[in-house]
């Protein structure tokens, strides 16, 4: 070994070794590169490995003569013994120095093909590439243009006009030795490796040069292969392309003119006078010391947004500062006592160079889906983005959140909104956050990441339970008190308990005990896999999802994710990922980007039906007053996050204080998120806060969905649900029947062939009556019957027989009530001769007996025989002239019976000369005979006469 540490050669070898595992320990995987060198080495070494195993004879011991024998032997097997372990010991030192050969071989190999790959593949550095000049265009759904973004807005500085404060902060927030190096700085490099080796954080490698690269000719990959890349790629253009031909003045100018600085801010000179007002040459150390920070992360440490965070920053800047000797003491405490909210101009919008969309929340949503999707930044890489933005809609919940068509209940109250076409999945809208100024801001419909309370419960506990476990809407639970598994007590939102709740009841109503309940009757796994499904984040600890998420009490979502969560209930069980763009085209080479959909069934078409009518009941319970948004018909789920006992005891809440409040909703068309509540909590702000009484995100909800559920959608039922009447309180669920009477049953959803089979019989038709007779005597008619069986209900009341006539065309006329089994009735000749009995129940006729039925005989009245006269009346004229017309008709006759005239009932025939007629002219002939006869032939019942009439013509 010790020739091999004396070859100059091979130390240079071990050095290279080790830069190659240090790579490898950047790579997050240093056992995995260190096997894997092994196993090569061990294939590359294989025959002078395989000589060691040889077996290898011991030395010939010459024996010495000696008298005694057994002392002899025993000297010999001794020396054997040496031998072997002095081979043993040779063998093993050649195998370890051919591994540590192998090793510093291959990774020689390996050094040489990794950097021969990252100079081939470099991009070539162009300071013009920093500045982006031609601008991104983005389109809306119907492709129309929106905005142009990314434009040539900054003001540029030189480095001549960088104040030394703001020189002396970048320098030593983000790179100490920048003017010391040439590029690259190993000694940080080997401390970010060791650190992500051993704290799993390795941060802080790269130089500012590095970062200058990053920033626009690579990308911000830190992990895997494309991480070592990418890092490596960092080192190579920032040693050989930028610091051999720029200075490091003019490298400082690239660093501060290419960053984006929050609020819409392009490098240091743009951020200066949107934050205060001024030229960065005139910046105060507090003032530099705030934006040196800022190059971390922009929008995280805005101070308009986030004043807390960007003086926490601010602050650590200066403590840097402090420690590499650009401040002193006194200076340090006079800049971190300054407060940020009094650095900053007032009103930041009128600031200059100031301008932003009004469609800044749905473009700030595009492009952090761009950059997530693809690595490039649309205010840097000229393109045309085609977003899925509905301008009508957007226009409509911007409205909202400035507050011109909703009143919010304070100035600082917050709010995030997602509106998710159901059947696409495309986002159409959303509500990034109140107040925001500028660009990139904090979105609260994607960024935030709150507990979600009740509305939890249809994904983590009731779906679930009708996916996987076939429940139906009618499943009952007992809400009584109970305990978490580890025996912690849980309770109702009113602290109450309503005993036994069917599973639509229990939703609509948001008890949490009948939630934790169904969440322990799930299977786990089953669970998980669900709410992963439809992209949801659980907490999860050895496969295993703790039983909080029953009422929403993990980590929790944001509004994006819970409305494409609830849109898999509104089409039918599908998860549609949420998208923002369609298609992106890349303006340098063209390069079309298409945005492909991922569309997976998630649960069947039956679990999203039930879904949806489960939550039209919540909705229509839990919204209230706010349920109505125009007659369009959706559902949805209220929820509500409690503060933990620290956070109340800290800010000194009562308790009917409440953290995040939210609404989750869907229709046929579109699903929509609702998040209400406070970002960032102060000493100032503190008076601000939701408590169970507040309604401001029922209302904020109902505003947005006027403006997005469409009236006239609804779902249609699948062939695999059926509807079916079951028995109020009945377990297991028993059919209600026919008869049933309305409140003794609720209409409930199963699963085809999961329906109960068994009726009830207590709704039955009753039995009717057995043994009915009739009996007649003079004009009394005396009805017996058998009673039935059947006896009282404290439901439907006592048994009573109901007693009708009928006539000859059916009909049923109602006579009486009676409770024993017979009655009279008093009748005569012109009576009914059917008679009805029905069985019924005193308190409830639905299921009266169709009745049984006696005909009996009339009792006969003697007939007298009316006396009928038939007789021409008094009145008629008896002499006519010549040429006159004799007008004849029934009215010459008199019929009478008994008196009683009944002409009009009589049949009369007039004859005149042999014919029928109803009139006569009297003519010339008639003046030779001298007169006319008119008979009448009259017919009224059995009485028939015959009438004559004679007149005399003149």
């Amino acid at each position: 070994m010790k020739s091999f540490f004396k070859n100059q050669d091979n130390l240079i070898i071990l050095f290279v070794s080790l830069v190659a595992f240090i790579a490898g320990c950047l790579a997050k995987h240093p056992a995995i590169s260190i096997i894997i060198v092994i196993i090569a080495d061990a294939f590359f070494f294989y025959p002078e490995i395989s000589k060691l195993f040889k077996s290898n004879k011991p030395k010939k011991i010459k024996e010495k003569k000696v008298k005694n024998l057994n002392t002899q032997n025993s000297e010999i097997e001794q020396e054997k013994k040496k031998v072997g372990k002095l081979n043993k010991k040779k063998k093993w030192k050649k195998i370890i120095l051919l591994i540590i050969l192998g090793l510093i071989l291959f990774s020689i190999g390996m050094v040489v093909a990794f950097a021969s790959y990252i100079v081939m593949s470099a991009p070539k550095f162009n300071p013009d590439e920093l500045y982006a000049q031609e601008p991104s265009i983005l389109y809306d759904a119907n492709g129309e243009e929106i905005a142009k973004i990314g434009a040539e807005k900054r003001k540029n500085i030189t480095y001549d006009d960088l104040p030394e404060v703001l020189v002396d902060a970048i320098v030593a927030t983000e790179d100490s030795n920048f003017f010391q190096h040439h590029g690259f700085d190993i000694s940080r490099f080997a401390v970010a490796g060791l650190k992500q080796v051993f704290t799993g954080g390795g941060g802080g490698a790269s130089t500012l040069t590095m970062q200058v690269v990053k920033n626009t000719f690579t990308s911000t990959t830190s992990s895997g292969f494309e991480g070592i890349k990418r890092k490596f790629t960092d080192i190579y253009m920032a040693v050989f392309q930028v610091e051999k031909k720029y200075t490091k003045k003019e490298i400082l100018e690239f660093y501060v003119n290419s960053y984006y600085l929050g609020s819409g801010a392009y490098g240091v000179e743009q951020a200066s006078h949107n934050y205060f007002g001024k030229s960065a040459k005139d910046l105060s150390l507090p003032e530099a010391a705030l934006i040196a920070g800022l190059f971390q992360a922009p929008n995280a440490y805005d101070p308009y947004q986030h004043p807390d965070k960007a003086e926490q920053r601010r602050n650590q800047v200066l403590k840097l500062m402090k420690r590499h000797g650009y401040i002193n003491d006194e200076e340090y405490k006079t800049a971190t006592s300054m407060k940020v909210e009094d650095m900053l101009v007032t009103n930041n919008e009128t600031t200059e160079d100031k301008t932003t969309s009004e469609w800044q929340p749905f473009i700030d949503l595009v492009v952090e889906d761009v950059v997530e999707d693809t690595g490039m930044d649309p205010y840097k890489v000229s393109m045309k983005i085609y977003t899925t933005m509905d301008r009508e809609k957007q226009a409509m919940i911007n409205d909202i959140m400035d507050g011109k068509t909703y009143t919010w209940q304070n100035d600082e109250v917050n709010a995030g909104i997602s509106v998710q076409d159901v059947k696409t999945g495309a986002i159409v809208a959303i509500g990034a956050g109140r107040n925001r100024v500028g660009e990139r801001q904090y979105n609260t419909a994607t960024m935030i990441n709150r507990q979600i309370g009740s509305t939890s419960k249809p994904l983590y506990d009731y779906a679930p339970g009708i996916e996987y476990e076939n429940w139906s809407t009618y499943k009952l639970f007992d809400d009584s008190p109970y305990s978490y598994s580890d025996g912690t007590p849980i309770l109702n939102w009113d602290r109450q308990y309503k005993g036994r709740l069917t599973l639509r009841q229990a939703l609509a109503q948001s008890r949490n005990i009948p939630a934790l309940k169904a969440f322990q009757e799930n299977k786990n796994s089953n669970i998980l896999k669900f709410v992963k499904s439809v992209g949801l984040h659980p907490e999860v600890v050895d496969g295993i999802i703790h039983e909080a998420h029953a009422i929403g009490g993990y980590t929790g979502e944001s509004p994006r994710d819970m409305a494409a969560a609830y849109a898999s209930f509104g089409n039918g069980g599908y998860y549609i990922k949420p998208y923002s763009y369609t298609k992106i085209i890349v303006n340098e080479n063209n390069e079309t980007i298409e945005n492909k959909v991922s569309k997976t069934r998630v649960m069947s078409e039956e679990t999203a039906y039930m879904m949806t009518s489960l939550l039209q009941s919540s909705a229509q319970y839990g919204l209230g007053n706010q349920y109505n948004v125009g007659g369009a018909v959706y559902g949805a789920k209220t929820g509500t996050s409690n503060f933990d006992s620290a956070t109340i005891k800290r800010w000194g809440f009562g308790s009917d204080v409440v953290n995040d409040l939210w609404v989750d909703g869907v229709s046929p068309d579109y699903a929509i998120s609702v998040w209400y509540g406070y970002i960032n909590r102060t000493e100032e702000n503190r008076q601000y806060v939701s408590t169970s009484f507040t309604i401001g995100h029922r209302t904020l909800f109902n505003a947005v969905a006027k403006g997005v559920f469409k009236n006239g959608s609804n779902w249609k039922k699948p062939d695999g649900v059926l509807e079916v009447k079951i028995i109020n309180g009945s377990w297991p669920a028993i059919l209600a029947g026919d008869n049933a009477p309305e409140g003794s049953y609720v209409v409930e959803l199963f699963k085809k062939g999961t329906e109960p089979t068994e009726t009830t019989n207590k709704y039955s038709t009753l039995p009717n009556v057995s043994g009915l007779k009739g009996t007649v005597s003079g004009n009394t008619l005396t009805l017996s019957w058998n009673a039935v069986s059947n006896g009282s209900d404290e439901e439907l009341g006592d048994i009573v027989y109901k007693v009708y006539s009928k006539d000859a065309s059916g009909n049923l006329t109602y006579i009486k009530d009676v409770n024993g089994t017979s009655t009279t009735i008093s009748i005569d000749e012109n009576s009914p001769d059917t008679y009805v009995v029905r069985t019924a129940y005193t308190s409830f006729s639905t299921n009266i007996s169709d009745g049984a039925s006696v005909t009996i005989k009339l009792p006969v009245k003697e007939v007298v025989k009316p006396t009928i006269s038939i007789n021409l009346a008094n009145n008629l004229e008896t002499a006519y002239s010549v040429g006159e017309t004799i007008t004849l008709s029934k009215s010459d006759v008199v019929v009478l019976s008994d008196s009683k005239d009944v002409t009009s009932s009589a049949s009369v025939s007039i004859i005149v000369n042999g014919n029928e007629t109803t009139s006569y002219t009297v003519g010339p002939d008639d003046v030779t005979t001298g007169s006319i006869k008119i008979i009448y032939n009259v017919k009224y019942g059995d009485e028939t006469k015959q009438l004559t009439r004679t007149i005399s013509v003149e």
